[in-house]
């Protein structure tokens, strides 16, 4: 599988657990291999990991799916050796895994510290850490970039989703602080998104009870529907891309003028 292409890994890549539905890490990996980019497709789901594979295979991509636990760094040493082996090289790194449970859903004096310890595990730590073992591999590309999926709760928060929060706007700072340090050999950005629709928020709705959740969440946003998985992977593809050269060390928001939407009535 070694060659002169563009190589991308993303950490949550798989489809959505349900059904395979949409999924903003399956997403980011299909649009980057449309980009000409071998993909290293990573999760804990084997048979949804393997339908992003399918996926991209279907549509003349060249993919592989590699099972992973990014939280643990002797699965991310792992994929290193998978990398440097199956393709001598890493010019795009996607952190996108992110974990919910319904434990997190707690204040700070409420949740647990495991926890909080275990979620920070995954949405910062493992950013951390793929980034940090990665780093060599990157720098040796001669241009790479390393996008970080955060969130706009990394600009507010809300109720009782103590740490969540806390993860989001760590990446914000690990993302200037690699774009600073790695420069100009690699490039870092984070991505906010607002909500999107994915397949695993969906909790069992009808079809009509989906509509019905979409449009009180479509109020809030000026652009008055909710963000497609496609979407976040269309900035995602830009970051990778050379036409984004000039950008480094942003947080881009991507959230339909929510942020900014004051929709107080007078």
């Amino acid at each position: 599988m070694k060659g002169g292409s563009r190589v991308a890994l993303v950490t949550g890549s798989a489809m959505g657990y349900k059904d395979y539905g949409p999924s903003i890490g399956g997403a980011i990996a299909i649009r980057l291999a449309r980009d000409g980019y071998k993909l290293v497709v990573v999760d804990m789901l084997r048979a949804a990991g393997e339908r992003t594979v399918e996926i991209i295979k279907g549509a003349g991509g060249d993919a592989i799916f590699v099972r992973a636990d990014v939280s643990l760094t002797k699965d991310i040493k792992m994929l290193v050796s998978f990398v440097k082996k199956n393709f001598g090289r890493l010019d795009c790194l996607v952190n996108n895994v992110a974990r919910y449970s319904p434990g997190m859903l707690k204040s700070a004096s409420e949740i647990s510290e495991r926890e909080w310890y275990k979620t920070l595990d995954v949405n910062l730590n493992s950013y951390f850490k793929m980034s940090k073992y990665f780093i060599p591999l990157l720098l040796k590309s001669g241009f790479s970039t390393i996008i970080n999926i955060s969130s706009i709760e990394s600009m507010s928060a809300l109720p009782n989703f103590s740490v969540y929060s806390v993860s989001k706007s760590a990446i914000n700072s690990l993302t200037r602080t690699l774009a600073v340090d790695y420069a100009p050999m690699i490039r870092s950005n984070a991505v906010l998104p607002g909500f999107v629709r994915i397949a695993n928020s969906e909790n069992g709705r009808t079809p009509s009870q989906l509509k019905g959740w979409y449009s009180k969440i479509s109020r809030q946003y000026p652009l008055k529907r909710v963000c497609e998985v496609e979407e976040i992977a269309s900035v995602v593809s830009f970051l990778a891309s050379k036409e984004s050269s000039y950008i480094n060390g942003q947080t881009i928001i991507v959230d339909g003028g929510k942020s900014i939407f004051d929709f107080h009535e007078f």
